[in-house]
């Protein structure tokens, strides 16, 4: 009777044992899966500041983020059965095929419902800076991308970062002239992976960003974004300004 009790205390010992090496090891993972997810979120957080003092270089050079953004599309509505590389604009920077390893150019968009049809909405393309070196990490061949050298230390300050540019959406078209507003999403992995399956953490983060007027142009009036469906107001600018009135 003892030995049998005896046997039956060790079996639960090693029971509670197992569970304790099955917590332990969950515990360590969840552990490591936050800190990648916060150096991901960093990462793209990162992504967005260079993203910003790029484009801070295109409007030194060319006074607004027009060269730095995709083309306008004559409409964002697309039936929901059509591929997605069918709504694509004509764009002589953009990736041919956005399948192929080392090209991203609108590989993401989500379709929204408007008046019973569909919008569909891109992320936009890679954001390139003026020497047209876009800023993409793929993880199909991570070696494509540019990873920026900014203090010249030989070792990459943002890596396995991917920043999309595209143009505010504003009722069923894309936002044109003056060519002043931007949403950049930025889309980090740590650490960077290899391949495809590696594991890693994936954070993604939006900025919009509108530029301000120089101090000898007069402010322009906000634009309504309240919902899909808002015609684009903009009200007639003051004498001299060469915005246009919509």
């Amino acid at each position: 009777m003892a030995l049998v009790l005896a046997l039956l205390l060790v079996l639960a010992l090693a029971g509670i044992g197992a569970v304790v090496l099955v917590s332990v090891g969950s515990d360590g993972a969840t552990a490591r899966n936050q800190a990648w997810t916060a150096r991901a979120a960093a990462r793209a957080e990162a992504g967005l500041e260079l993203a910003k003092a790029v484009l801070a270089a295109h409007v030194e050079e060319h006074g607004s983020f027009e060269r730095a953004l995709p083309p306008v599309r004559p409409s964002i509505r697309a039936r929901e059965a059509d591929p997605w590389g069918r709504a694509l604009p004509q764009d002589g920077a953009a990736c041919g095929d956005p399948g192929a390893p080392g090209c991203r150019d609108y590989e993401v968009f989500r379709d929204e419902p408007m008046a019973g049809r569909n919008a569909r909405v891109y992320v936009g393309r890679v954001l390139r800076d003026l020497a047209g070196r876009p800023l993409l990490f793929d993880p199909r061949a991570p070696a494509a991308g540019w990873a920026p050298d900014l203090d010249g230390d030989g070792i990459p300050d943002v890596a396995g970062v991917t920043v999309w540019i595209r143009r505010p959406v504003v009722g069923a078209r894309d936002a044109g002239a003056p060519h002043d507003r931007a949403v950049l999403t930025a889309e980090a992995r740590h650490p960077p992976p290899r391949t495809p399956r590696d594991p890693h953490a994936v954070s993604r983060l939006e900025l919009t960003l509108r530029l301000a007027p120089r101090p000898s142009e007069p402010e322009a009036a906000d634009l309504d974004y309240s919902d899909g469906l808002t015609t684009w107001v903009r009200p007639r600018l003051p004498a001299g300004d060469r915005g246009e009135s919509r």
